[in-house]
């Protein structure tokens, strides 16, 4: 009887270290330099708590505006300006599983707008944050997302004290300014070139668009002589004065604060300004026909699509951006008679995330896409449409995120109400080319750019069912 008590209780105490060891190793702390590497992984870290700016008194953009207004301006209408309101970006946040702190380093990445600093985590499967609490916290800053302290304001390490890194250098300047062109072109790959592992199961922040930029750019240097960075492309230069307070200041060459990246905007209403922000998209495409239509009889339409004038593959970034290829028949009272489909992208698995196809388009790469269609007995009013969309998010998607709850209101007012109504307020995907084709009598007409803005905008309201993506 002894024995079978000494027994039970010696298990019952292997049990008890068992667990102790499983609890001890769950709620291990380990600091972010332990888990991250600062130097290609950062990320992982929220740029230090800033002060505002000696003389002229100024951290946030708004404040910026005072002297910069046309920047200002431009910044204003860019993704980056409504980086925290994005609806998806939101909706991704409330899931259960986000590691939203991580996720927030990069859509609000200065210490001072965050309300708590995280300086360890545990459990590492979902990177659970230890966090204390941020006295320097300012919540009309965290409204502004991407704001210009995120490239252009750093803290001196000795002073403490906030400066301003310019690409050109002034002595006119309010406040202290220190030249750095090298650190600006390269700020971008904070949160654009994410490196390392895949840190939770589904979490796809991992852009490849900067290796792909190396690629294209040995080509690029083979065939010109000439090399590209993400400025030359997305912050085109602009002839002009850097403020409006200090006329006596010289016309320099500046770069331009639009990026507007591949047309999808956060909102509907960003459409409206879409062309004057300089969008162009990177996609070149001609269609063909390869014969005659003759009733009752098929014909082959070829597309022909390529990738003229991006540094990258076409689409980059978010791993769940593709083109739509679409080809549509249509007979003489506007009835859809046939319609084919074609994919520009990648394909993922989910549980755990992982990539298992990809047939994107690469730097001045040429791809022919052939479809058949069917010729009806009647050719009066036949018609063929090419369109090309570049897809933000499907319609599959669309519907699962609308059904999220718990959205944070602090970072996206009324946010609740606009994710489960996002199709009346967030563009899911914009009309990059559109070809019409009267078969009966052969005429053409290739839709320009303000014709596409409002076939994208078209979508606004449209039911998830009634979309072709």
């Amino acid at each position: 009887m002894r024995s079978r008590i000494y027994i039970v209780m010696t298990i019952i105490a292997i049990l008890a270290i068992m667990l102790a060891l499983i609890l001890l190793k769950k709620d291990k702390l380990t600091s972010l330099e332990q888990r991250f590497d600062p130097l290609t992984q950062s990320y992982a870290f929220t740029i230090p708590n800033l002060q505002r700016l000696a003389q002229a008194n100024a951290l946030k953009a708004f404040e910026c505006q005072t002297c910069h207004k046309e920047i200002y301006d431009e910044w204003q209408a860019s993704t980056h300006a409504s980086a925290l309101q994005d609806i998806q970006f939101q909706a991704e946040l409330a899931k259960p599983d986000s590691p939203k702190w991580l996720c927030l380093n990069c859509h609000i990445p200065v210490q001072n707008q965050r309300e708590s600093i995280v300086t360890h985590i545990k459990n590492e499967n979902v990177l659970e944050p230890v966090a204390e609490v941020n006295p320097e916290f300012d919540p009309q800053f965290q409204q502004e997302g991407v704001s210009c302290a995120a490239c252009h304001v750093r803290r001196d390490e000795i002073t403490g004290e906030s400066y301003v890194i310019g690409a050109l250098g002034t002595s006119s300047a309010p406040h202290p300014v220190k030249t750095d062109k090298t650190f600006l072109r390269q700020t971008c790959l904070r949160c654009h070139d994410p490196q390392g592992e895949g840190i939770t199961k589904n979490l796809l922040c991992w852009f490849e668009s900067v290796d792909e930029l190396a690629e294209g750019r040995k080509d690029l240097q083979e065939r010109t002589g000439r090399t590209s960075d993400c400025v030359d492309c997305h912050m085109p230069i602009k002839r002009r004065r850097l403020t409006i307070t200090y006329p006596d200041l010289p016309t320099r060459d500046s770069h331009m604060h639009h990026w507007v990246g591949g047309g999808v905007p956060k909102s509907f209403a960003g459409y409206d300004s879409l062309i004057q922000r300089g969008f162009e998209s990177g996609l070149e495409t001609k269609v063909y026909l390869a014969q005659n239509i003759v009733a009752n009889v098929d014909f082959e339409v070829r597309v022909e699509l390529t990738n003229a004038r991006s540094g990258h593959y076409l689409p980059t970034g978010d791993p769940e951006r593709f083109l739509l290829v679409w080809a549509r028949l249509y007979d003489g009272t506007g009835h859809v008679l046939q319609e084919e489909k074609y994919h520009i992208g990648q394909e993922w698995l989910w549980n755990p995330a992982r990539k298992v196809g990809d047939n994107r388009l690469k730097q001045g790469e040429t791809r022919e896409w052939n479809v058949k269609l069917n010729s009806p007995a009647d050719l009066t009013g036949l018609q063929l449409s090419v369109s090309v969309l570049h897809v933000r998010l499907k319609s599959e998607n669309a519907r699962y995120m609308m059904k999220t709850k718990g959205i944070n209101e602090n970072y996206l007012p009324n946010g609740q109400e606009l994710v489960a109504n996002a199709i009346a307020h967030y563009p899911f995907a914009s009309y990059v080319f559109h070809e019409e084709i009267h078969l009966e009598n052969g005429m053409k007409r290739v839709f320009g750019n303000k014709e596409l803005i409002q076939l994208s905008k078209q979508e606004q309201g449209k039911k998830l069912e009634e979309r072709g993506y």
